[in-house]
């Protein structure tokens, strides 16, 4: 009995919070709605950006693949010398040689993808350039 209680009461609650939540849509779109110059926006997004020139989309393009590489080589490291520690402490338990086995893979996983990511600058740059 009390089951269906709580099930009607938690559907009447789902068609009020629907219903409140399209309500609230609908007038802030009317509240929220303005006219704006497009060409404007853009201009005004575009300031202070690192990327003046089609030429600069590289430069942003390189940044963002170093921090990439970086940041997975870090990773990678960690995850090695994780799994050389559990290794070392496991005493021959199998449950923590299966983690260290584990935190190996991903450790080789992490050093893949830094390697990806920098043949991914050359990939991108053969697509783009003429």
């Amino acid at each position: 009995m009390n089951t269906q209680k709580y099930q009607k009461i938690s559907i009447s609650i789902y068609k009020y919070l629907l219903i409140s939540v399209s309500i609230f849509f609908l007038i802030a779109n009317v509240v929220l709605a303005q006219t704006y110059d497009a060409d404007q926006a853009a201009r005004d997004l575009a300031r202070g950006s690192p990327i003046d020139r089609p030429e600069k989309v590289f430069l942003v393009l390189k940044k963002i693949l170093q921090w990439t590489y970086t940041i997975f080589f870090i990773m990678a490291v960690y995850f090695l010398l994780l799994a050389a520690f559990t290794y070392l402490s496991a005493s021959g338990n199998p449950e923590k040689i299966k983690a260290a086995s584990s935190q190996l893979l991903w450790g080789m996983v992490a050093i893949a993808v830094a390697l990806i990511s920098v043949g991914a600058a050359a990939i991108i740059r053969g697509f783009l350039t003429p």
